[in-house]
């Protein structure tokens, strides 16, 4: 697979692979896309901030077939960051997610400015717990009251918080 930006000619695809997904958006923190205009203001907001710098959102790309996975986030906010994912539910269990996050984890581990790389996910959402794991997060603390999942009814919901700690030197 290959990471690349995501661009505004990938809404159809973000829609139909992942975001207009209840399966695949049942623990997300935004809505399932109804329309896939929702998932071309998601694409805009994408090129928005790679422009900005403000995140670096990923199409995750199969490379034989050339067809959209998913997608892997990173915001960088020295000294630490922060990586995000969904995938389509067709894609889960085969490793994908894992190699997606475990790529961005160690890159930005690795940068000399970061010392934490850090994710949530619900506590319920054991398959991505699993990937943060592969990645190399460990679980560091549950928080109370911390993201909105609509799919769940939850205005504040718990999370996992997972990080990877460089020593300082």
């Amino acid at each position: 697979m290959r990471l690349r930006p995501i661009v505004r000619s990938d809404a159809d695809a973000i829609f139909h692979t992942y975001a207009g997904s209840a399966r695949a958006t049942h623990f997300m923190p935004f809505k399932t896309h109804q329309h896939v205009a929702d998932s071309l203001a998601f694409a805009v907001r994408c090129q928005d901030c790679w422009r900005s710098g403000a995140a670096f959102p990923w199409a995750v790309i199969e490379t034989a077939s050339g067809r959209m996975l998913g997608n892997v986030e990173l915001k960088l906010s020295p000294p630490q960051a922060s990586i995000g994912y969904i995938f389509g539910d067709a894609f889960w269990g085969q490793g994908f997610a894992s190699e997606a996050a475990s790529a961005v984890v160690a890159w930005t581990i690795a940068q000399p400015d970061i010392y934490r790389v850090w994710a949530t996910c619900h506590p319920g959402n054991l398959g991505s717990a699993a990937v943060l794991r592969k990645a190399g997060l460990h679980l560091e603390a549950t928080l109370a009251n911390w993201e909105a999942r609509p799919q769940l009814g939850e205005v504040a919901g718990p999370s996992h918080m997972y990080a990877l700690i460089k020593p300082t030197a």
